[in-house]
């Protein structure tokens, strides 16, 4: 009888013990998943505190001829030419023309640095010319006859410190418009050529072959105007009341002008009319 009662009690401990175990155990997994929860949680708010890096706008080709309008001291001619981003690898130096409103003389005195720049810019290949003005560039004999798949003006200015507001928008504007009206004849027209890499000759084929058709995909087959006139402009006063998008469309030449707005987010925005197709574009990183 007292043998009875003791393997009674044993199996009695043992399935006691036994449901004490399944919950410590079942507790121990809740506290582990309630832990992991935390960290998934805390890793996610971090997640969201950090902006993702959007790819820069890179609005040249590698076959680009380029022209730059008011460089100050050619910093931006040097960046395209001496360290230009993995796109423009192969773009050549003699492709780019950079100018100046400046006088050579007075540019070095204006920009310490400039005199340096200048110097790798033409040591690499590149154009420079001083003293051009951007509302006549038809009058300069080194760009006449010329044409140009991008032409560019990163914040241009009248600079005439005009202390009235409304006359300094007016000054502002009528050196757009005259700029546009004189680059618009300097837009290269015509088919748009491609990089292509040289074929590898076919088994049969011989070697001169396959270097034809390689050349013969030089060019697409767009025959509308490719020129372009980039602007670059900032998202702060003054260059926000000068009204740009609304006195442009004045100009009665055909082109397509891009607008590079900083640091404003990209506008999926396109303003067309007879004369102008117009699209803002946003440079910033």
């Amino acid at each position: 009888m007292a043998k009875g009662r003791k393997t009674s009690l044993k199996a009695a401990l043992s399935s006691q013990q036994s449901r004490l175990k399944k919950k410590q155990d079942a507790a121990h997994a809740a506290q582990h998943a309630e832990q992991q929860g935390k960290h998934a949680k805390v890793a996610q708010a971090k997640g969201k505190g950090k902006a993702v890096p959007r790819a820069p706008t890179i609005p040249f080709t590698a076959t680009d001829r380029i022209l730059l309008i008011g460089e100050g001291n050619f910093s931006f001619a040097r960046a395209l030419t001496v360290e230009p981003p993995a796109a423009l690898e192969y773009l050549p130096a003699r492709n780019i023309t950079a100018t100046a409103y400046d006088s050579e003389d007075d540019c070095y005195a204006k920009y310490p640095d400039a005199h340096a720049i200048v110097t790798v810019l033409r040591q690499k290949g590149a154009e420079v010319i001083f003293g051009v003005d951007a509302t006549k560039l038809e009058k300069y004999p080194a760009l006449r006859g010329r044409n140009f798949d991008k032409i560019v003006w990163n914040f241009p200015h009248a600079g005439k410190g005009i202390t009235d507001q409304d006359r300094n928008i007016l000054s502002n504007q009528l050196l757009l418009l005259g700029f546009l009206r004189s680059a618009a004849s300097f837009l290269t027209t015509g088919p748009v050529p491609v990089v292509v890499k040289k074929k590898k000759p076919k088994s049969g084929e011989s070697e001169d072959e396959g270097q034809d058709s390689a050349s013969e995909a030089g060019t697409s087959n767009s025959v509308a105007p490719r020129g372009s006139i980039l602007i670059t402009l900032r998202n702060v006063t003054p260059y926000t009341l000068w009204s740009v998008f609304e006195f442009i469309f004045i100009s009665t030449t055909r082109l397509t002008l891009y607008v590079g707005i900083c640091p404003s987010l990209l506008k999926a925005r396109h303003l067309r009319n007879k004369q102008m197709s117009l699209r803002i574009l946003d440079t910033s990183s």
